[in-house]
């Protein structure tokens, strides 16, 4: 029975009271201890394992340092950045440093970065460099060194001159090859040409005769007709020694000799009249040494690019080597220029000579 004016017990007390003793007593201490073979079917829980912070590594050393002339005495230094590996970490940055070879008298530039243009330099000097990879760690060993000496001072020899042409000029001769170059150009190792040799062999023979001090466009004389001849340009100015001599270009003079005949063109003409003063022209077209099968007259504009079309055959005139034809002034009014051509096998061009300038009105 409860005792008079005590509150009934509820459940909530009742669980209290049977779980923790005296609805105001303090919570007991409580354990749990497993059974020695576990909790049967509870999951298992991972032990917590502590992480350690990553290491930092200073980089590994970079591999040697290329070399190679830049401007003047410069050097341009090129590198590949070191490998990573379980002990090295990469490379944030590089140190360079150079010496004259061997000295160890070391100077260093930070920061740089591949390639790297080395400034400064002795000419003609023998120079040892290194390179140092760097990260926030440290810094790396310093590279096997690499040496290059320095472009000596200068004067340099030119650069090899580049022929434009190599052709026979239209004077009617068959003993000349006119030969036009451009001038080569200039670098931090070859100045500029001041002068110009040349030099002509028969073709493929090697067998060279050279002529000094020259100017573009030159002509050589001397030469056999129908002959295939190579030439080569050579530049000069103050240097110990020239430049390379030029790519050879090849080309072959006039096989045949053409000259005016007794009736030449006079200097004015009347446009579309029959050529002053006799109606025509004769031309003197000799083998040397290639046959001279027929003969051509032309007008053209121009006296430098052989007329190709418009071309007006001629005839033999009885005259030894004689050639010739009635024809008229051209059309329009101008300035012209009358083409005699000889001609070889299969209508090939094998002499040319061109009058001078001739006024049309």
């Amino acid at each position: 029975m409860p005792k008079p004016n005590t509150p009934p017990l509820t459940n909530q007390h009742m669980t209290a009271v049977h779980a923790l003793g005296h609805p105001n007593s303090p919570p007991p201490q409580t354990r749990w201890d497993p059974p020695p073979n576990g909790w049967a079917g509870a999951p298992s829980v991972p032990a917590m394992i502590a992480v350690p912070p990553p290491v930092s590594h200073s980089p590994n050393t970079p591999g040697s340092a290329s070399l190679a002339h830049g401007i003047g005495s410069d050097l341009i230094v090129t590198w590949t950045a070191p490998v990573i590996d379980g002990t090295h970490n990469a490379a944030t940055g590089f140190n360079l440093r150079s010496s004259p070879s061997g000295a160890g008298t070391w100077t260093t530039v930070s920061g740089v970065i591949s390639p790297y243009d080395l400034a400064g330099l002795a000419a003609g000097a023998a120079i040892d460099v290194q390179i140092q990879g760097v990260n926030a760690t440290g810094a790396s060993a310093w590279s096997v060194t690499s040496t290059l000496t320095t472009t000596a001072a200068g004067p340099y020899a030119p650069n090899a001159p580049v022929i434009a042409s190599v052709a026979p000029p239209v004077d009617g001769t068959n003993s000349k090859l006119t030969v036009t170059w451009t001038a080569p150009a200039t670098d931090s190792t070859h100045g500029a040409a001041t002068g110009y040799n040349v030099r002509f062999s028969p073709s493929g023979a090697g067998s060279w005769t050279t002529v000094s001090g020259v100017t573009s466009p030159y002509t050589l004389t001397g030469l056999a007709g129908g002959t295939a001849i190579d030439v080569e340009v050579q530049a000069t100015n103050a240097a110990a020694s020239p430049g390379a001599w030029s790519a050879a270009t090849t080309s072959s003079t006039w096989g045949a000799t053409v000259a005016p005949g007794v009736w030449t063109a006079a200097a004015s003409q009347v446009h579309g009249a029959s050529v002053a003063p006799n109606g025509g022209v004769m031309m003197v077209a000799a083998a040397a040494p290639t046959t001279v099968s027929g003969t051509a007259f032309a007008w053209s504009a121009s006296n430098t690019v052989m007329p190709t079309t418009g071309l007006i055959a001629a005839s033999p005139d009885g005259q030894t080597n004689g050639w010739a034809q009635y024809f008229n002034a051209p059309a329009t009014a101008g300035t012209f220029y009358l083409w005699m051509l000889a001609q070889g096998a299969g209508g090939a061009t094998t002499g040319a000579l061109v009058t001078t300038a001739i006024t049309v009105s």
